[in-house]
């Protein structure tokens, strides 16, 4: 069994002492098995995941992605990067850091895992929402519902920013959500500069995804109450 050096987010990949497995191909002209090629390996589509909700780095990845060992994260990564669904980015800084981005195609395979959400919900059990905050952690929920919510067609027009504090969350309490480009990018924590600010409960932000209520009936918004509605627009359901 090799062994790997701990993983970093400075650019290194843990250093196994064996050569890995060849890559597996189904080797058919199918285009369902040309694409498994692509997104079938374990892991994959889930590292996809991650990414389109807001986790760009490698550390983040493995401890959201648990049980995954090091040497397959830096597997996948690699192969996506190869395949041209992600990039990498180097940060300068003390120590560096390295950030994964997704592609246009690699953002093009969002569709598929909206798809396994519609199979999942109906036939696998879908994400109970009253049991966020203790079967599945917050910091899951508000970052994946709305990655997935999001209707990209509604946001053709759309480009603002706005941070998210839940003051009954005790993990991480605040998200940036950017919507620019038909995209939706979450992040951890408030960048300096928002266009709105909404304070809310967990019940109060999934009230504002879902679109049950306005904005300033999910809690104390700050901003532009016309922008906070143009980005609640991008979650309603059509």
């Amino acid at each position: 069994m090799g062994k790997s050096s701990q993983p970093s987010d400075n650019g290194t990949f843990p250093v196994a002492t064996r050569e890995p497995d060849a890559r597996k191909t189904y080797n058919l002209p199918c285009t369902i098995a040309r694409a498994l090629d692509v997104l079938g390996d374990r892991w994959t589509l889930l590292i996809l995941r991650d990414l389109m909700a807001g986790l760009h780095r490698y550390t983040e990845i493995q401890e959201s992605c648990a049980g995954m060992s090091p040497n397959v994260l830096s597997d996948r990564l690699k192969r996506l990067q190869a395949e041209g669904l992600i990039e990498r980015h180097h940060q300068k800084g003390l120590p560096p850091q390295v950030d994964y981005t997704l592609t246009e195609k690699g953002w093009a395979v969002r569709p598929v895992l909206q798809s396994l959400i519609a199979w999942g919900n109906q036939f696998a059990g879908s994400l109970n929402l009253a049991t966020v905050g203790t079967a599945v952690s917050t910091d899951f929920a508000v970052r994946v519902v709305p990655t997935f919510a999001f209707k990209p067609e509604r946001a053709a027009t759309v480009k603002a920013s706005m941070v998210v504090e839940i003051t009954d969350c005790a993990e991480c309490n605040t998200w940036t959500f950017e919507v620019k480009e038909g995209h939706i990018y979450p992040r951890r924590h408030a960048v300096t500069e928002a266009d709105v600010r909404l304070k809310t409960d967990t019940q109060g932000f999934f009230a504002f995804i879902h679109g049950t209520v306005s904005a300033e009936d999910c809690g104390e918004v700050l901003g532009d109450l016309a922008t906070a509605a143009a980005i609640q627009s991008c979650f309603l359901s059509a």
